[in-house]
C-alpha cells in the first residue's frame, strides 16, 4: 500500500478531458517520477492531489483517508507539500520573513522529529543562509527555486510534490537541486517530481510514470521506461 493512492482519476475543464482515469501509487520514501509531453496531464494530477481543483471522478487517499473532498488548505496541513512552477515568494519581504510565514502553516510531516527545526536550519540546508534578509524579489532566479524549495519544506511535509523544480536552472544548478531533493527520503520525506529535464529525472527517480492526453502510459523503473517503445513514441522529436 502506497503513501498516497489514486485511483481512477478523471478530471474534465468544460468539454476538454485533462485526466482520464488515472491510477497512480506513491510509496514511503520513494522519489517517484512522472513525465509526458505539454498538456498530459501532469500538472492537473498535482492539482488535483493537492485539491486545486476537484476531480470528475475518482478518489485520493492519503495514508489511508480519503481527501478527495478536502480543501487545499487542510490537504498541506495534512503533510502534503507541494511546489509551483512559477518560483513563487512575498517579494517585498526578506527570505527569513518569507519562511516564517511559511512556518506557521506546518502541519503534520510524520513520526519523525522535522531535521530543519529553525527558518534557520532551512536555509543552511538549501544554501542561502547568507541570504537571509536579503529581498525575495531582487533574488536570482536560481536562488528563487532554493528559496521555493525552502518554503515547501517550511510546512514539514511527509510527501513533497515538485513541478518542474529545475525549469530555468543551469547544469551546475539542476544538480545542486538533485543533490538536495535525493537527501529527503533520509529525513521522512517521499518526493514526487514532474519535470522535462530527463536528466535530473534519471539522477533522481527509480521509478518513473508517463502520462499523455490524460491517461497513464507507462509505470515502472526508470530506465525501462525510458526505453518502452509506446514511450519512445509519444517523445518522437521531443525531449527523449
Amino acid at each position: 500500500m502506497g503513501i498516497l493512492e489514486i485511483s481512477g482519476l478523471r478530471k474534465e475543464f468544460g468539454g476538454v478531458v485533462a485526466l482520464a482515469g488515472v491510477d497512480l501509487a506513491i510509496d514511503e520514501g520513494e522519489i517517484l517520477g512522472v513525465v509526458g509531453p505539454n498538456g498530459s496531464g501532469k500538472t492537473t494530477l498535482f492539482n488535483v492531489v493537492t485539491g486545486v481543483h476537484k476531480p470528475t471522478r475518482g478518489s485520493v487517499r492519503w495514508r489511508g483517508r480519503d481527501i478527495t473532498s478536502w480543501p487545499a488548505h487542510a490537504i498541506s496541513r495534512s503533510g502534503i507539500g507541494y511546489t509551483f512552477q512559477q518560483a513563487m515568494a512575498f517579494p517585498g519581504l526578506s527570505v527569513i520573513e518569507n519562511l516564517r510565514i511559511a512556518g506557521e502553516h506546518r502541519g503534520g510531516g510524520g513520526d519523525r522529529p522535522f531535521p530543519w527545526p529553525t527558518p534557520e536550519a532551512l536555509l543552511a540546508f538549501v544554501g542561502l543562509e547568507a541570504l537571509a534578509d536579503e529581498a525575495a524579489g531582487v533574488m536570482p532566479f536560481g536562488n528563487l527555486r532554493l528559496l521555493g524549495l525552502a518554503l515547501a519544506l517550511a510546512t514539514r511535509p511527509a510527501l513533497l510534490l515538485l513541478d518542474e523544480p529545475a525549469a530555468g536552472l543551469n547544469d551546475k544548478e539542476t544538480t545542486a537541486l538533485v543533490r538536495l531533493v535525493e537527501q529527503l527520503p533520509a529525513h521522512g520525506i517521499s518526493v514526487c517530481v514532474i519535470d522535462h529535464d530527463m536528466n535530473l529525472i534519471q539522477m533522481l527517480c527509480r521509478r518513473l510514470v508517463v502520462l499523455d492526453f490524460g491517461s497513464k502510459i507507462a509505470d515502472g523503473p526508470t530506465s525501462a521506461v525510458l526505453n518502452d517503445p509506446k514511450v519512445l513514441d509519444v517523445y518522437l522529436g521531443g525531449e527523449l
